[in-house]
């Protein structure tokens, strides 16, 4: 299943012009439940969750196990298992420090370094810089002062290329999740970038698998400098791979302009903790290959001024692939 699709024509293409030429508010991602397939070897099925107002965009954070109401492939189910930041993060740092990004690097810096302090002493962070190519700069640590030191490190250099190239950097973070030391705990991408990339079909295809697989949540935050203002004017604002990774594993896409990445970076860490999450165990237990649909809403039994809208995955398989 490890495959490396080298895009070079696209690129060597955005490389060239990245050397040549060198949101306030809130972007959220395509208003639907993403689609998620995660396959458990255990009988109790736990899925990550955020309920947001579908109007304001505000955090629902304040729900109970009454609110909520799980399907099964049509089944109603029993919650079973129910929490909301009680669980430990395992936080991967997925910075982009290609050209395009640059001139704002010591913001994506700045930012980072900060939202550190956001986390919990029992929360892990490992660090992958990416640009043409990646690299593992921290594994999963508690240790804040390393965390910081080795941020520090990775925006000072540009070994790593002046291209955007998300795909094999996405892939080797999704796979690395398997060494998150919170085996119990929740896993989480946050990839910082001015999401200027392009991932092909089939590539994105796998790197999902992965991220399903090992049940990591990805999170976007995007930031552009004006070189990357014009390239996304350039290329009709179609250059969004990290909006494709983030509605399928039920994250969110937040913009920030350079001022405000510090901001917005603790905005992320926040609503990482604003997630439930809410377990069950299937009414049958049989590893049959098939794919479970499951629907998790809120209940309509409470008349509510806001309108909840469920981000999380769509189903699961009861053992995991190659079991």
């Amino acid at each position: 299943m490890r495959s490396v699709f080298l895009h070079h024509n696209f690129s060597r293409l955005f490389l060239g012009l990245s050397v040549t030429l060198f949101p306030l508010s809130f972007v959220h991602g395509q208003e639907k439940d993403p689609v998620d397939v995660i396959k458990f070897n255990t009988d109790l099925v736990v899925f990550d969750a955020q309920v947001i107002d579908k109007k304001s965009k505000r955090i629902m954070g304040e729900l109970t196990k009454a609110d909520f109401e799980v399907s099964d492939n049509g089944v109603r189910q029993d919650i079973t298992y129910f929490s909301r930041d009680e669980l430990p993060l395992s936080v991967m740092l997925l910075l982009d420090v290609s050209g395009s990004v640059r001139p704002i690097l010591h913001q994506i810096r700045d930012g980072a370094l900060n939202a550190l302090a956001r986390l919990k002493p029992d929360d892990h962070v490992a660090v992958m810089p990416f640009a043409n190519t990646s690299r593992l700069a921290q594994d999963f640590t508690t240790d804040r002062k390393l965390v910081s030191r080795t941020i520090e490190e990775v925006t000072a250099v540009d070994t790593l290329g002046h291209g955007t190239i998300l795909g094999p950097a996405l892939d080797s973070a999704a796979l690395h999740m398997e060494k998150a030391p919170a085996k119990s705990g929740r896993r989480v991408i946050i990839i910082v970038t001015d999401n200027l990339a392009w991932v092909p079909g089939k590539e994105s295809k796998e790197i999902l698998d992965e991220l399903y697989d090992k049940g990591t949540v990805v999170y976007g935050l995007i930031v552009r400098a004006g070189i990357g203002k014009l390239f996304n004017i350039m290329f009709l604002g179609q250059l969004k791979a990290v909006n494709e990774f983030v509605e399928n594993t039920g994250g969110e896409v937040i913009g920030a302009d350079k001022k405000e990445v510090d901001a917005k970076l603790a905005d992320i860490i926040d609503r990482l903790r604003a997630r439930y999450a809410i377990g069950f165990r299937p009414s049958t237990t049989a590893d049959d290959g098939k794919f479970h649909p499951v629907e998790i809403k809120i209940s309509t039994t409470v008349k509510r001024k806001e309108k909840p809208m469920v981000l999380t995955r769509r189903g699961y398989y009861l053992a995991r692939r190659g079991n």
